[in-house]
């Protein structure tokens, strides 16, 4: 057989009862161990109704994975009827505020486009008589 194996066996080792005190002997693997309660003081084996005085399960859990992480999460708010119905207006508000803007900056364009259009044929009015006026100026240079 192989030595160093196994771990030493205590046979005297002391349990201790963390609720009650209470401390007795038994063979374990460790010299001392702490437990959170024991036969003297259990409601079950006592036939009391005591209050024990624990952390849960769950809670210890809890309180483990939040060390770990380093971190609280953030608890969610659950939205009321009333809540749900606001935010589906302001939602609704939103998207007919945007087509507004859509809509009047299409008009904005057009009353643009309608103003360059009439700049340019003002100018090619313009132009136009400019020409004419050379053209006439010959014509007027021979009748003097």
């Amino acid at each position: 057989m192989k030595q160093g194996l196994h771990p030493t066996y205590y046979t005297e080792a002391a349990i201790t009862c963390s609720n009650c005190g209470h401390i007795f002997k038994t063979g374990a693997t460790q010299e001392a161990l702490n437990i959170e309660i024991c036969s003297q003081c259990h409601p079950f084996f006592t036939g009391k109704k005591v209050l024990i005085d624990t952390e849960g399960r769950v809670d210890k859990f809890r309180k483990k994975s939040d060390g770990a992480t380093g971190r609280k999460k953030k608890a969610r708010k659950k939205l009321t009827l009333e809540d749900k119905v606001n935010k589906e207006i302001a939602n609704q508000l939103e998207k007919e505020k945007a087509t507004e803007d859509k809509a009047s900056a299409k008009k904005e364009a057009k009353k643009a486009e309608k103003e360059a259009a009439k700049e340019a044929t003002e100018e090619i009015e313009i132009a136009q008589t400019q020409v004419e006026q050379v053209e006439l100026l010959p014509e007027l240079d021979k009748a003097e």
